[in-house]
Formats: structure tokens, C-alpha cells, sequence
């Protein structure tokens, strides 16, 4: 089963989003076309792609090419696709708390900009399934290094001496503050371990857990 963001219907792309996927490799050995993932790090290096090639190792993939499937994979992390109607550039972004501390969205964005000439006010991005507020517990050193590119607590959360994050939330206020409008980005409603039937979630199956990928494509 797939997710299409409804923020992409009547566009020129194809983008969805999967749910868990028992065996990755064979599922993109299966597909009609070739697909794109970058070697994921957690880093903030950016790929950019003027044709199909070899994976390298980052945790954002733009291009400008029609017909060039781009994905990410995740189990827990933040997947973004992004998309400028006026340029026709494409990416897609993976977005754990690490590369959230490191502000690889925001890179992402200013990136296409400096490549492309995208404008933020442009840009239509759509945030896929990931593990939310209500679930994702971290320590006192995650909170630290996150406030070093997400400055304010609006991301945070505090419960019976617990801390909590919402990479989405903090995702989201990267986007805005470069210009991005609002109404622009789409959300999941889906937490990966709420759901983790659905989903696949490091933090609920530990190091044996799938993934889940986000797909996009310009036509």
C-alpha cells in the first residue's frame, strides 16, 4: 500500500510514500525503473543528479531530470519530497534527528536555490510517515545538539522528566523560516511507531526492522 500527498494531485510528478517493505532490496529489484537511493549516513551531504549513477553516500538527492526516480528509506526517520513547479527540480530528504541537528532540510532547500534558483515560496514539500512527539523519547544530548539548527522549544517536549522531540515539527519550522509557505507542506498523520504494525520502526522492532521508502519522479 502507498501514500500519495494530495499537496502533488494534478502536478507533472509522481511521489508516494510506502508503508513497511519485508524485503527492500527485492522490492527495488522488482520495480519497472530504475530507482535512486542515495548510501544514507545520517550526514548532511547533498546528492545532485543531472543523470542516473551509482550511489554515493548522502541523505538528500535533487534533480532536474524528468523521468528520474529519486527516493530515501526510513524506520523511524523523516521523509521529505520536495517539489518546484517553476523550475521543475525534484529531492528528497532523510531526515533522522541527526541530520535534523545538522539542518539537512534546510540545506536541501538553500541548495536547490543555489543550484536551480528555486524559491522557497515555491516549493511544495511533503513529509512522510515518521515516529512523532508522543513516541520518540531521546536524552538530554539529542535535545542539545538539535537546538544548534532548531533554535526555540516549539519541537520539544517535556513529560514526567522525560524529554520528547518532533523531528516533523522541527522539519517544518526549518522550512518556514527560508520562506516557505505553510499551506505548502503536508504532513503525515501517521506516527511509524504508533502504527508499527504498518510501519516499519526502528525504535519498536530494533535492528531487524524493513523500511519504508518515499518515491518521486518528474514526468
Amino acid at each position: 500500500m502507498v501514500i500519495y500527498p494530495e499537496i502533488f494531485n494534478g502536478l507533472q510528478i509522481e511521489a508516494f510514500f510506502t508503508k513497511k517493505i519485508e524485503k527492500f532490496e527485492d522490492f527495488k529489484n522488482s520495480l519497472p525503473f530504475k530507482l535512486y537511493i542515495p548510501v544514507q549516513r545520517h550526514t548532511d551531504f547533498i546528492a545532485i543528479l543531472n543523470s542516473y549513477a551509482e550511489p554515493s553516500i548522502a541523505d538528500a538527492v535533487i534533480t532536474d531530470q524528468k523521468n528520474l526516480f529519486i527516493g530515501i528509506k526510513t524506520a523511524d526517520c523523516l521523509p521529505a519530497l520536495i517539489f518546484d513547479s517553476e523550475k521543475k527540480v525534484i529531492a528528497a530528504v532523510h531526515a533522522g534527528w541527526r541530520g535534523t541537528a545538522k539542518g539537512i532540510l534546510k540545506k536541501t532547500i538553500i541548495k536547490m536555490n543555489e543550484v536551480y534558483g528555486c524559491k522557497p515560496e515555491n516549493l511544495l514539500i511533503a513529509f512522510g510517515p515518521y515516529i512523532k512527539g508522543c513516541c520518540y523519547e531521546v536524552g538530554e544530548e539529542v535535545v542539545d545538539a538539535m537546538k544548534k539548527e532548531n533554535p526555540g522549544e516549539d519541537y520539544i517536549f517535556r513529560v514526567n522528566g522525560k524529554n520528547y522531540i518532533d523531528i516533523g515539527v522541527a522539519n517544518l519550522l526549518q522550512a518556514i523560516s527560508l520562506g516557505v509557505k505553510r499551506q505548502n507542506i503536508w504532513i503525515s498523520d501517521d506516527c511509524t511507531y504508533c502504527k508499527s504494525n504498518e510501519y516499519a520502526s526502528y525504535r519498536f522492532h530494533g535492528r531487524q526492522s524493513t523500511r519504508q521508502c518515499g518515491i518521486i519522479r518528474m514526468l
